[in-house]
């Protein structure tokens, strides 16, 4: 019987494959949270000045309602209906009543479409309502 007087001993093998597999999905994981920040929800809009205009930081817990010089509506951004934005008023109403609703409105906006939203969030029961403006810059500033 022959036996080997030596151990041939096998070093153990480190496979980097699935190492680079973790640091690249990891990779990609940073990147696409990074990315998903505050979404922009702006229109086009030429917002009033206001002296007494509080400044907030933005949200994604937030939702935004524009009115154009036209008085078209938007909602978070895009362009929507009367019965779409009441359907989205529903629904927060349901949801979540204690959401925090943004104007976003053109100082050239006809006063009757504000008072439609306005009318809108006080029939479903909304009542955390702020109103964008620009900071009016005092003189002695």
């Amino acid at each position: 019987m022959n036996l080997p007087l030596f151990h041939e001993h096998v070093g153990s093998e480190i496979s980097m494959s699935p190492l680079i597999d973790c640091v690249f999905l990891l990779l990609i994981f940073f990147l696409v949270s990074s990315m998903t920040k505050v979404k922009s929800k702006e229109i086009p809009v030429d917002l009033p000045s206001s002296t007494a205009a509080v400044k907030l930081r933005p949200s994604d817990k937030q939702s935004v309602i524009g009115l154009d010089s036209e008085g078209s509506f938007y909602w978070n951004g895009q362009p929507c209906t009367t019965n779409f934005l009441l359907e989205q008023l529903r629904g927060l109403c349901i949801s979540d009543p204690g959401r925090r609703i943004r104007i976003d409105m053109d100082r050239n906006t006809p006063f009757g479409r504000f008072a439609e939203v306005m009318d809108a969030c006080q029939f479903y029961n909304l009542s955390n309502i702020g109103i964008s403006a620009n900071e009016q810059i005092s003189p002695g500033q």
